[in-house]
C-alpha cells in the first residue's frame, strides 16, 4: 500500500541513497536500479510512515514526492553566509516586550507565522500540540478585563496567584506605574497559547518548544512579544473564567505568549556574560 502517495522522478534520481538514510521509519530502499522504493505502509507513525517528510527534503535533484507534497513547493534553506548574522541577532536583541500599541497585528502577517509554525520539531513527529489564539485586540480586551476585576476581588479577599502574597502583588501594581501599564497581560493586543494533551508523546518539550519557536518568528517580523505565566496563575484560581479560553483539563500549558506590535523598539542587544553556567564534561584524556 501507498498512503503516503510516495512518488520518484527516475529519470532526475542520481540513485544516491539519501532518502534511505533519512528516513525515520526505515521504509525506504534502494531497488536493483538503485532508485527509491518505499514499503507496504498501513499506518502512520511508529510501525509506518512518520510524516516527516525528510525523504523529499533531503533530494538534491528534487525526484521524491511525499504526502502529496512536492519539491519545487519547499521553502530553500537560506544563505548561511547570512543566516548565522541574522540568527545571532535575534537572539540578541529579543526582549520581553511590556508595552504595546492599541493596534491589530493584520491577519496575514498572524497566518504567515501560524503556517510556519506547522514546522516546528516535535517528539516522535506527531505533531499533537494545539494552539489557543486571541487575535483581535477588543476580544482580548474583554477577556482581559473580566480576568482583571476577578484578580482585584479576589486579592481584596486575601486570595493572590501561586507563588504571590500581598506585597508581591503590590509591587505588580506599582509597577503598572512605569513599565508595564497592566500587571495581569502587560496589555497586549493578541496571545497565543501552545497547548497539547499530556501523557501523549512529548507534551512538554513540544509545547515549550512552539513558544520559542513563535516567538522567533515575531522577532523576525518586528513584532513585540512576551511570555507570561502568571496570567496563567491567576486563572487557576478562576475555573470560569479559565474554561473561557476552551482549553481542556487535561492538556498541558507551559505559558501564554503576548504579542502585538511594540510601543518602542530597542536600540542594539545587550551584552551579557553570566546567563547561565556552562559544564563542560570530559570522560576520558
Amino acid at each position: 500500500m501507498n498512503i503516503v502517495k510516495f512518488q520518484v522522478n527516475h529519470e532526475t534520481c542520481i540513485g544516491c541513497g539519501l532518502c534511505v538514510k533519512t528516513c525515520a521509519g526505515g521504509i525506504i530502499s534502494l531497488d536493483e536500479n538503485r532508485k527509491p522504493q518505499i514499503a507496504d505502509v498501513k499506518e502512520f507513525g511508529w510501525d509506518g510512515c512518520w510524516k516527516c517528510q525528510h525523504c523529499l527534503a533531503v533530494c538534491p535533484q528534487g525526484a521524491v514526492s511525499v504526502l502529496g507534497k512536492k519539491p519545487e513547493d519547499s521553502l530553500l534553506p537560506p544563505d548561511l553566509t547570512q543566516a548565522r548574522q541574522t540568527l545571532d541577532a535575534l537572539i540578541t536583541n529579543r526582549r520581553s516586550c511590556r508595552r504595546y500599541l492599541d493596534k491589530n497585528v493584520d491577519q496575514q502577517t498572524i497566518n504567515e507565522m501560524l503556517d510556519i509554525l506547522r514546522n516546528l520539531p516535535t517528539g516522535g513527529n506527531k505533531q499533537l500540540v494545539e494552539y489557543t489564539l486571541v487575535d483581535d485586540k477588543d476580544q482580548m480586551k474583554y477577556f482581559r478585563d473580566l480576568v482583571y476585576q476577578k484578580m482585584e476581588e479576589q486579592a481584596k479577599q486575601g486570595i493572590y496567584a501561586r507563588t504571590f502574597d500581598a506585597r508581591s502583588y503590590g509591587q505588580l501594581k506599582n509597577w503598572e506605574n512605569t513599565v508595564r501599564p497592566d500587571m495581569l497581560f502587560c496589555s497586549v493586543p493578541h496571545i497565543l497559547i501552545p497547548h497539547m494533551a499530556a501523557e501523549r508523546g512529548c507534551w512538554v518539550q513540544d509545547v515549550n518548544i512552539a513558544c520559542a519557536y513563535f516567538e522567533l518568528l515575531c522577532a523576525s517580523r518586528g513584532l513585540g512579544s512576551c511570555f507570561m505565566i502568571y496570567p496563567l496563575s491567576v486563572l487557576d484560581n478562576m475555573p470560569e473564567l479559565r474554561a473561557m479560553l476552551r482549553i481542556p483539563e487535561n492538556h498541558y500549558v507551559g505559558m501564554v505568549v503576548g504579542f502585538g506590535y511594540p510601543e518602542f523598539t530597542y536600540a542594539r542587544g545587550v551584552q551579557r556574560e553570566d546567563a547561565g553556567t556552562v559544564h563542560r564534561l570530559r570522560f576520558k584524556d
